[in-house]
């Protein structure tokens, strides 16, 4: 299953409620607010097991709105993201 969270994680609790509700061979998308995930030391940590197992994207339009790099898991462009999502059928949103 594909797991989307679009909240900053400084701000809201979904992106630790969205890992907690996660199994083994689920996807996580980060975007709009929630790419700011992967430049924050803190989540990087808990991200990283994630991003090595294949199973973190990023919204590669979100993290240039916000100046920032996928220093952990893999750009998505929204074709990309369609692609996925036709892939894996309709993603659970937090």
């Amino acid at each position: 299953m594909l797991h989307t969270v679009k909240d900053s994680p400084l701000n809201h609790h979904t992106l630790a409620q969205a890992l907690r509700y996660m199994e083994a061979g689920d996807r996580l998308l980060l975007w709009q607010d929630a790419v700011i995930a992967v430049a924050a030391p803190a989540w990087q940590a808990r991200l990283q097991p994630l991003a090595e197992a294949g199973g973190l994207y990023v919204m590669q339009e979100d993290l240039q709105a916000r100046g920032l790099h996928a220093a952990l898991g893999q750009p998505l462009t929204m074709a990309e993201l369609v692609a996925l999502v036709a892939e894996l059928g309709s993603p659970q949103a937090w």
